[in-house]
């Protein structure tokens, strides 16, 4: 297997400074000079990595989105072994290191330049509704007598408290934001057990 080129491993690390600086500062707030400086570069060395501003964005969402949907591939192979909607619950809350919350923030910074980007609202709904089908596909497994609508409906409200709890990272929120938050999500998956009986 060749070796990653230099040019490959520079665009990647720049890439990874754009993440960091978008996650802080919001896609506006990610100027060229805080890019560079967070990548240790000079600041034409990101045109020549990455080209100029919109292919930038390109390049950035193009990240993300494969990264997001990385991610919703491993989480659905960790969710396959599970028995029950909190086991669900507890395996997407557990913090087990390798979640990184750039990739979120980025997402919904991305989310919010589609009026001015046009061209990425497909793909960012296409990598979120990668993320719910899952959800919705392992809770119809697990619990195969409970409605469909219902499931939808448990999917949508755990994907959302997932993804909220994720949103508060910049503020630096209080621990038990985050257990409260998991609470309500183990709350709404209670709702399916009445099927599981009947399953």
């Amino acid at each position: 297997m060749p070796r990653p080129s230099m040019k490959d491993q520079r665009s990647e690390e720049i890439l990874d400074a754009y993440l960091t600086c978008v996650a802080r500062f919001g896609l506006e707030g990610a100027t060229q000079e805080r890019i560079a400086a967070e990548a240790g570069v000079k600041r034409p060395l990101l045109r020549h990595y990455l080209g100029n501003k919109d292919q930038m964005i390109d390049a950035l969402a193009d990240h993300v989105i494969s990264s997001f949907d990385l991610a919703s591939d491993v989480i659905g192979a960790e969710l396959a072994a599970l028995d029950t909607p909190q086991d669900l619950v507890a395996m997407l809350f557990t913090d087990r290191g390798a979640h990184d919350p750039r990739y979120l923030l980025a997402w919904q910074a991305l989310a919010i330049a589609v009026a001015d980007h046009p061209h990425m609202r497909e793909p960012l709904l296409a990598s979120m509704q990668r993320f719910l089908t899952m959800l919705q596909n392992t809770l119809a497994r697990i619990v195969p007598s409970a409605p469909t609508v219902q499931i939808n409906a448990v999917a949508q409200g755990i994907s959302a408290l997932f993804i909220n709890a994720d949103s508060f990272t910049p503020l630096g929120p209080p621990a038990a934001w985050r257990a409260e938050t998991q609470e309500a999500a183990m709350l709404l998956a209670s709702t399916l057990t009445s099927h599981t009986s009947e399953a």
